[in-house]
């Protein structure tokens, strides 16, 4: 019984995935960015003197994603890319002045998605809830490090 527990709780946390996915997607669909791309192009607001490589560690995805997100970016405008001057190998990502209006918007829009989802919640369930999710989280991790430290069978 409390295995079917866990694994619904699990389907649930996949199901608020989408259900959030899908919010964004419908939110942004009209301003020309991706939501994937929306997410890149906040963490550069946040990290302006980031690489690519940094990128693609820090928010855990593909070189190869990045790149392609890089360029469609900076083909529509929200960025620039220059070689580092030692090291073409390396690009150094530059939010232009309607890079950060699109970030300006995506705020807006992701705050009114989480709004909605958090409707109803009051301040004591939101926090409750926030330290489950760190738990869980934090267990995620710690079950995840130590599968990297088991020898492979």
């Amino acid at each position: 019984m409390e295995k079917d527990i866990e694994h619904e709780i699990i389907n649930l946390f996949r199901q608020m995935d989408q259900s959030l996915k899908r919010a964004i997607s419908k939110k942004v669909k009209d301003t020309g960015i991706y939501r994937s791309q929306h997410r890149l192009l906040m963490f550069l607001g946040k990290h302006p003197d980031c690489s690519q490589t940094e990128l693609a560690e820090k928010m855990d995805i593909s070189p190869a994603a990045v790149a392609v997100s890089l360029k469609k970016l900076e083909k529509g405008g929200y960025i620039n890319r220059q070689s580092h001057a030692e090291d073409n190998r390396i690009n150094h990502v530059e939010v232009t002045g309607k890079g950060q209006e699109a970030i300006s918007v995506s705020i807006q829009y992701f705050k009114e998605v989480e709004s909605a989802m958090l409707k109803d919640f009051s301040l004591e369930e939101m926090e409750c809830l926030r330290n489950y999710l760190e738990r869980i989280i934090q267990n995620g991790e710690t079950y995840y490090q130590n599968l990297l430290r088991k020898p492979k069978e």
